[in-house]
């Protein structure tokens, strides 16, 4: 069966610190691949949709992608949104719910500590426009590495500000540095989502966990040839399996880091 796209995005707009410069497409840039895909006949799905589809044997289109933007900056509003709107594609953008109104604090060691989010308003905006809202925590942590009661704290906590702010469900979610374990899954499904998507920068199968969902990173290097070769060419590459022997050790290692950043906070 044919891979799934799931592209991911962090901020259409002005490129402005080098250490960012992989999760900033411009808006020229973007608007260049948003039009390869109507060019090429690519139906466009929110993760919710996608999801849906798949759990009630719906039809698919032929040719799809599931448009996702990670994070709820403003610049969606002000650079991405328009370019969808005259395409007619939807999209969901996953939001730190902890800084709705505020800037992007988490992103500090990047120098871009101070891009503003999305307002309250923005946020019933986009989604009277068609926009699916989606959890992306409360302050972007490592989550596989928290406990469980803090780690659902900002998983659960997420959900319920989102839903207070729209008043109507958020059933989708992403992972933070797209961070997952087999319990952090768990507290996802818990907490009442009813899908998560992490990075891996490989195609999605159909039969792939739902709440382990495989993105593709979307950058500005991407012309609309190199783009619409990475979404359908030949060698289109699949996510492995979701729990592995290096991302163990890989989280073992920043399991530590934050250990000793606490204890350094304390002394």
């Amino acid at each position: 069966m044919t891979p799934v796209s799931i592209l991911m995005y962090h901020s259409v707009g002005a490129r402005q610190n080098p250490a960012y410069d992989r999760w900033c497409v411009s808006p020229q840039r973007f608007r260049d691949q948003m039009s390869a895909l109507a060019e090429s006949g690519y139906a466009v799905l929110t993760t919710g949709d996608y999801v849906d589809r798949l759990a009630s044997g719906a039809a698919l289109p032929d040719r799809f992608v599931v448009l996702t933007f990670d994070d709820g900056l403003q610049d969606f509003l002000t650079g991405a949104a328009p370019i969808l709107g005259r395409f007619g594609f939807p999209a969901t953008v996953y939001v730190v719910a902890g800084r709705v109104g505020l800037t992007s604090r988490w992103l500090a060691p990047l120098g871009e500590g101070h891009r503003p989010m999305l307002t309250t308003d923005e946020l019933r905006q986009l989604a009277r426009s068609g926009i699916e809202i989606g959890g992306h925590t409360m302050t972007h942590p490592e989550l596989d590495i928290l406990d469980p009661a803090r780690a659902m704290a900002e998983i659960g906590g997420s959900r319920r500000v989102l839903e207070d702010i729209l008043g109507s469900p958020v059933r989708s979610f992403a992972y933070p540095h797209g961070y997952n374990s087999a319990r952090t899954r768990a507290i996802v499904e818990r907490a009442g989502y009813q899908s998560a998507v992490r990075v891996r920068h490989a195609h999605s199968e159909r039969s792939e966990c739902r709440f382990g969902l495989s993105r593709l990173i979307i950058t500005e290097d991407l012309d609309p040839q190199r783009f619409m070769r990475l979404i359908g060419g030949p060698e289109r590459v699949v996510a492995p399996p979701q729990d592995r022997l290096i991302a163990d050790l890989w989280r073992s290692t920043r399991r530590l880091r934050h250990w000793r950043d606490q204890r350094a906070l304390a002394g």
